[in-house]
């Protein structure tokens, strides 16, 4: 039977919520002191900080202060940290350590300084086919490890990686455990790279993720994302995401790339789970076949010839 996944995030506009908003020199506790702000959440406000413990510059998670006393809110918090505690792979974010403790229940992560995929997108422009393909391979590994670690990202987006080396998987808090398949019963995670089954309260499984890094990685080299705009306003899901119903557009059609390369995205981006690759190591596989058939040794995630599955 598939165990049930509940949303736990507020419907209320981020503008609307009561903050921290610490300024750079306050203490968030004794140990931490804010350098800036990084960003805000409906359940989290992030702080760039010098952690007076590890003595060097960490990324902090900070829960809001109306939901310190939200039993679901803190139930969230505990989830995020025993899933990312138990995380120790080098392109996924490290968490380092904690504290629940009012007024301000925090997460200490490592700080990033590479940008990410979405604000290259967004700044620069798209990809080359042989460094998405390593970013991808990158990403699968993380991917992999999760999901041996029976844990789903559910929100595998452009803004989530890092264009880094290492690049890193970003942002744990919707990541869930699992034994056999999830069922949704609210939808969440960024509805243009949610799969139908994430988006309609189906069942989600590692092959979510794979679709979600799918059309990550579409974008990547195109631009373009794989779905029409829905609309927000429909009282129909399908007209709110399109990918329940239709197909993503072939990658061919909207940028040149290596034949193999558009067969892996285009089953990633599968509407019908069960089509979509068996595991994120699959998917690796056949991006380093993609570079090796470029000629690029340099690119090289593994040494060729290296066995990289049992």
């Amino acid at each position: 039977m598939a165990q049930d996944l509940v949303e736990i995030e507020s419907a209320e506009p981020e503008a609307d919520l009561p903050r921290w908003d610490l300024k750079r020199g306050a203490e968030i506790d004794p140990s931490l002191v804010v350098i800036e702000k990084l960003g805000e959440g409906t359940r989290y406000e992030a702080y760039r900080a010098w952690d007076r413990t590890l003595f060097c510059e960490t990324a902090v998670k900070v829960v809001r202060p109306h939901r310190v006393s939200d039993d679901r809110a803190i139930e969230g918090f505990e989830r995020e940290v025993a899933i990312g505690m138990r995380m120790t792979h080098p392109y996924l974010v490290r968490f380092l350590r904690w504290s629940a403790k009012p007024p301000r229940p925090y997460l200490v992560m490592e700080f990033v300084h590479a940008q990410t995929l979405g604000a290259h997108l967004q700044d620069i422009g798209t990809v080359s086919i042989p460094e998405t393909c390593l970013l991808g391979i990158r990403m699968a590994g993380a991917l992999q490890h999760m999901h041996n670690n029976s844990a789903l990202h559910l929100d595998v987006k452009p803004y989530n990686v890092t264009m880094g080396d290492p690049p890193k998987l970003l942002d744990l808090s919707l990541a869930r455990t699992f034994s056999g398949a999830l069922k949704m019963r609210h939808t969440i995670g960024t509805k243009e790279y949610m799969p139908p089954e994430q988006c309609e309260y189906g069942e989600v499984t590692p092959q979510s993720d794979l679709f979600s890094l799918g059309a990550t990685l579409y974008e990547s080299v195109s631009r373009m994302l794989p779905f029409p705009e829905g609309d927000e306003a429909s009282d129909s899901r399908a007209d709110q995401y399109p990918q329940i119903e239709y197909d993503a557009l072939p990658l061919s059609e909207v940028v040149d790339v290596p034949r193999e390369f558009e067969q892996v995205i285009m089953a990633c981006l599968a509407r019908d789970p069960r089509k979509r690759p068996d595991s994120a190591i699959d998917v690796a596989v056949v991006l380093e076949r993609v570079i090796e058939g470029l000629g690029l040794k340099e690119l090289l995630a593994w040494p060729k010839g290296v066995r990289v599955r049992p």
